[in-house]
């Protein structure tokens, strides 16, 4: 067997795809700046997966994919799971990345966002999907979520009837938007003074 091919539980192997942390403390010991991926529905049954320089906090799609094919037990479905997954964590990840660049009315970056633009941007950059430039319209096309079922790369919405801002929900609460203008990207809670009076909802393009 390769030096770097380990049997580890799936359970170990999906926690190391949602966190991209090391996969458990035997995988650490015999590679301890490597990491494994397996999806998050899986049941706990041992497997062969090969072990991987971490390069960055989040893998690469094309890591990931390939992680996913070499385990011939999962369904359609599980890949699917697994691959939004991550991609939920690189739509957060790149959306912080962000803090601290300029709002400027009509930009989607890569230096200067609206907050349309910003969505916008972070979801072509990561999934390769574009989306509308004008909160409203993506309030419209984004499948309506509860906020107890949001998640990380969701949308949030404000000014209740309609949406003329948007930001990017970032899990437990906290958003990255294009606040408007003399005001640079940044990290807010999604109920902060102004938010909480005038919350939409939460919207999801990625799949469930």
């Amino acid at each position: 067997m390769h030096a770097h091919l380990k049997k580890l539980t799936t359970a170990a192997l999906a926690a190391a795809l949602i966190t991209g942390l090391a996969v458990a403390p035997s995988a650490s010991a015999l590679a301890p700046n490597y990491s494994a991926a397996a999806p998050a529905t899986l049941a706990v049954v041992n497997t062969e997966i090969p072990l991987h320089p971490v390069d960055t906090e989040v893998p690469t799609m094309a890591r990931v994919l390939e992680y996913l094919a070499a385990i011939p037990q999962l369904t359609p479905r599980q890949r699917l799971v697994a691959h939004v997954a991550v991609l939920r964590k690189r739509i957060a990840a790149l959306g912080r990345k962000q803090v601290g660049d300029a709002y400027r009315a009509g930009s989607s970056g890569p230096n200067a966002f609206d907050c349309s633009g910003l969505t916008r941007y972070v979801f072509k950059q990561i999934t390769g999907r574009s989306l509308p430039h004008y909160s409203g319209a993506q309030y419209k096309m984004a499948k309506k979520v509860s906020r107890k079922n949001a998640q990380p790369g969701d949308l949030v919405f404000y000014l209740r009837g309609s949406a003329h801002h948007v930001g990017l929900y970032l899990g437990n609460g906290k958003m990255v938007h294009a606040v408007g203008r003399g005001r640079s990207v940044r990290v807010q809670s999604i109920f902060g003074p102004w938010y909480s009076r005038h919350y939409s909802g939460m919207g999801r393009i990625l799949p469930a």
